[in-house]
C-alpha cells in the first residue's frame, strides 16, 4: 500500500513539473506580502452606484516563474489595482505559470509566520503548497477571470515605456506610506526635499496621483520598505509605485482614478486597428517591469480576453462600407443618420466619446474604422 502511494505521488511530480520549491528568505516578510496580494484580489475600490455592495467572488496571486523571477500578480475586483510581488533572488525556478485562490485557511498559515520563521513554498502548474512552523495548506488551480486578461494587457500598455519619477529612501519612503490619504482625492505628487507631498495642482514633472488611499493596502508592509521609487511616463495619468523590500520588491500600479478600471482601457487598440497580430502583451501573455525596463513571458493557464467592443464596432463600420476618404484626406463616417467627421494626423473625431476622452482611454470606434480603412487601403 505505502509502495502504492509513493508511486502515485512519482508520477503526479512528473506530470506537474515544478515552477518552484523553496524557503523564501525573510519569511514574515514574504507572507505579508502574499497577503497584501490578497487583500488587493478582495478589496473593490469602487462600486458603481448601481451594483448591490456584495463580495464579488474574484481570485488570488497568478504565480509566474521564468528561471530567473518568481512573480505573483493580482487586480482588484474593480480591475483598478495592479499589484506585483517580485522575488529575483530565488533559486530552483522552473518556467510556467498558474492561478491559485488564497482561501481563509491558507491566510490563517500565513498570518502565523512571524520574525524569522521559515516560509516554504512549493509552485506547481496546479497549484501551490504553503509550509510553515504551524502547518501547511495546499490551493488547487482555479480558473481565471477575463477581465484580469484583459487588464494584464492594458497594464502592459500604460507601463511600457515608463521611467523612474521619484526615488525616496527608507525614512522618506515609510514616511509618506504613513501619510497617505484615506479618502478619495484627485492629487498629483511633487518632490518635496528628499521626498514627495501630494497636492492638488499638476505641473511639468508632476506625477499622477489620483486615488492614492488606494494604495494603503500596502500598509503591513510598511516596517519592511528598504525604498521607494515611482514610474510613469510622459503626460500619463497611470502611475506605477514600487516597494523595495530585503531581496523582493512589490510594484502597484493605479488606474488613473477609482471607478476607472485597466480591464475597460484601449491602450492596444490602435496597434490592432492597424493591422498589428495579437502578440503576446495584447493577449495578456507577457508582463512589463517598469524597474528594469524589460518583458517577462506569462503563460497564462486559463482565461481569454474579451473582444473591444469599439474595435468590433470599428470592423462593422469598415465592413459596412460607412467609411469614405475625402479629397482632403480626412474621412467621413456615415452609419444609421449619424455622420462623423474623422482625420488621423492629429488623430481626432467629431463623436461624443472623443469630446469627452479624446485617446485618454483609447480611440474611439470612428477613429479605429478610419486606421483600419487605410491600413487595408
Amino acid at each position: 500500500m505505502i509502495t502504492e502511494v509513493l508511486l502515485e505521488q512519482v508520477e503526479e511530480s512528473l506530470r506537474t513539473p515544478v515552477l518552484f520549491e523553496g524557503f523564501l528568505e525573510a519569511g514574515a516578510q514574504a507572507a505579508q506580502a502574499l497577503l497584501v496580494l490578497g487583500k488587493v484580489a478582495r478589496t473593490r475600490f469602487w462600486m458603481p452606484p448601481s451594483m448591490v455592495n456584495r463580495l464579488i467572488a474574484e481570485s488570488d496571486p497568478v504565480f509566474t516563474a521564468d528561471r530567473t523571477t518568481l512573480r505573483a500578480e493580482a487586480f482588484s475586483p474593480c480591475c483598478g489595482v495592479y499589484a506585483r510581488l517580485d522575488l529575483p533572488e530565488v533559486g530552483g525556478l522552473g518556467e510556467g505559470c498558474t492561478n491559485v485562490d488564497l482561501s481563509e485557511a491558507t491566510r490563517t498559515v500565513l498570518a502565523g509566520v512571524v520574525a524569522q520563521d521559515p516560509l516554504h513554498l512549493t509552485v506547481r502548474g496546479e497549484g501551490i503548497r504553503l509550509r510553515t512552523l504551524d502547518g501547511q495548506n495546499d490551493e488547487s488551480v482555479v480558473p481565471l477571470p477575463d477581465r484580469w486578461v484583459s487588464g494584464f494587457a492594458e497594464v502592459a500598455a500604460v507601463t511600457a515605456g515608463a521611467v523612474k519619477k521619484a526615488e525616496l529612501d527608507k525614512l522618506e519612503a515609510r514616511n509618506f506610506l504613513r501619510r497617505l490619504p484615506v479618502a478619495v482625492g484627485r492629487s498629483w505628487a511633487v518632490a518635496s526635499g528628499r521626498g514627495l507631498r501630494l497636492t492638488s495642482r499638476s505641473g511639468g514633472d508632476s506625477i499622477p496621483a489620483g486615488g492614492l488611499h488606494r494604495l494603503r493596502v500596502v500598509e503591513p508592509l510598511i516596517r519592511f520598505v528598504q525604498g521607494l521609487t515611482v514610474h510613469t511616463r510622459p503626460d500619463s495619468e497611470v502611475a506605477t509605485w514600487v516597494l523595495q523590500l530585503e531581496r523582493a520588491r512589490l510594484a502597484v500600479t493605479l488606474s488613473p482614478e477609482p471607478s476607472r478600471g485597466f480591464s475597460g482601457e484601449g491602450g492596444w487598440l490602435n496597434a490592432l486597428a492597424g493591422g498589428l497580430e495579437a502578440p503576446e502583451p495584447v493577449a495578456g501573455r507577457a508582463g512589463h517591469d517598469v524597474v528594469d525596463g524589460r518583458w517577462f513571458p506569462r503563460e497564462l493557464p486559463s482565461g481569454s480576453a474579451p473582444a473591444n467592443g469599439r474595435l468590433a464596432k470599428a470592423r462593422e463600420l469598415v465592413a459596412a462600407g460607412a467609411v469614405r476618404l475625402l479629397p482632403d484626406g480626412g474621412y467621413e463616417i456615415t452609419r444609421g443618420g449619424s455622420v462623423q467627421r474623422v482625420r488621423l494626423m492629429p488623430a481626432g473625431c467629431t463623436c461624443a466619446w472623443w469630446a469627452k476622452h479624446q485617446e485618454t482611454r483609447g480611440p474611439c470606434s470612428h477613429v479605429l474604422a478610419a486606421r483600419i480603412s487605410a491600413a487595408e487601403s
